[in-house]
């Protein structure tokens, strides 16, 4: 009676973890979509300057958006998009929008009146958030006359709305700035990231310490090698190949801990499914970064991110599997929570493939 009671739970639980992770797999399908936007700010006595540097992409956004009209975006602006100095709100006295680029990217020209003389600045950005829950604004503060001198940077999520400046004037440290925003950036995709957090706790549930340990090490190694190649341009895959054969290493991994009992070399798999993932990781970073030298920089910081939001799923996961791992009812936790990151990714496979 206790046996099959302890089964009945651990199969409960293996389908309300199924269940809650596809409720957010399906309300994340049309919300994060992955849009980015460049915004250079210049400051000059009581008037700054917003040059809002849309692409292609994030201009499909709000064209495929009913409530947002490309051709009207004042109103848009003024609500998501708050410009303050000493704890006063300035206001959006004109928008422009130039002819479009040959690239396709359009740049929405913005100007703020200010009450005062402009000494602090307090950037506020909702833009886009509505529609893409995921998108990255990159701010940069540069001179009036000299918008590629950059005296400071920020970069902008769901997660960090607020750009601010104690003093305008005062020279930051850009390259510094770029690093952090990127470790932090790098460490919210992985922590984020569901399909990557189920392919690494489905990769070392059932392993022995040192056996997780290598193949931790060896995706390590792997996705740090192709984000590598990708970032120089050895290798480059579409993120419509990309995404799906990453939920297709989710799905094998998944079904091995069902049909196999001992897994000795998994390492080798794991390395050569991390080219895979590696892919994944750096699709984003190649398109939101502007020069050679910035990507190098961004390309590192958001690498050591991803390999601290990893280590902290690995150790907090290994932790609470060495205490499930003691029971006698392991072997059908570990089954049950292998079906289910299955199912999803079949789910992810068919939702990536019909995208």
């Amino acid at each position: 009676m206790f046996a099959s009671l302890t089964r009945f739970s651990v199969f409960f639980a293996g389908a309300l973890l199924v269940g809650l992770s596809l409720f957010v797999s399906m309300a994340h399908a049309h919300e994060r979509i992955g849009t980015f936007s460049h915004a250079v700010v210049t400051v000059s006595g009581d008037r700054v300057a917003y040059y809002l540097n849309l692409p292609p992409v994030t201009l499909e956004l709000l064209r495929n958006n009913i409530g947002v009209r490309e051709d009207d975006l004042a109103d848009y602006f003024r609500s998501e998009l708050i410009v303050m100095t000493a704890e006063q709100e300035c206001q959006l006295i004109q928008l422009v929008q130039p002819p479009p680029f040959p690239s396709g990217n359009r740049l929405v020209d913005m100007q703020y009146q200010c009450p005062v003389a402009v000494s602090d600045l307090t950037i506020t950005s909702l833009l886009f958030l509505d529609l893409d829950e995921s998108h990255t604004q990159f701010v940069r503060l540069a001179p009036p006359d000299d918008p590629g001198n950059v005296q400071h940077e920020a970069v902008l999520t769901a997660s960090v709305k607020t750009f601010q400046l104690d003093n305008v004037e005062t020279e930051g440290s850009p390259w510094l700035e770029r690093a952090l925003a990127f470790l932090k950036l790098g460490l919210e995709h992985l922590i984020t990231g569901f399909d990557h957090i189920l392919f690494i706790l489905t990769v070392i549930i059932g392993l022995r310490f040192m056996q997780s340990i290598k193949a931790v090490t060896s995706f390590t190694v792997a996705h740090s090698l192709t984000m590598a190649l990708a970032f120089l341009g050895t290798i480059s895959l579409p993120a419509s190949i990309v995404e799906p054969l990453i939920a297709l290493t989710v799905i094998y991994v998944a079904i091995e801990n069902i049909v196999r009992k001992e897994i000795p070399r998994r390492w080798i798999w794991t390395f050569v499914f991390g080219l895979i993932h590696g892919l994944g990781f750096v699709g984003a970073l190649k398109v939101i970064t502007v020069s050679q030298s910035e990507l190098i920089l961004s390309l590192v910081s958001f690498n050591i991110g991803i390999e601290l939001g990893q280590i902290l799923v690995v150790a907090v996961a290994m932790l609470l599997f060495k205490l499930i791992h003691k029971y006698p009812w392991r072997v059908w936790f570990d089954r049950v929570f292998s079906g289910g990151v299955a199912l999803l990714g079949v789910f992810w496979l068919g939702q990536r493939l019909l995208a």
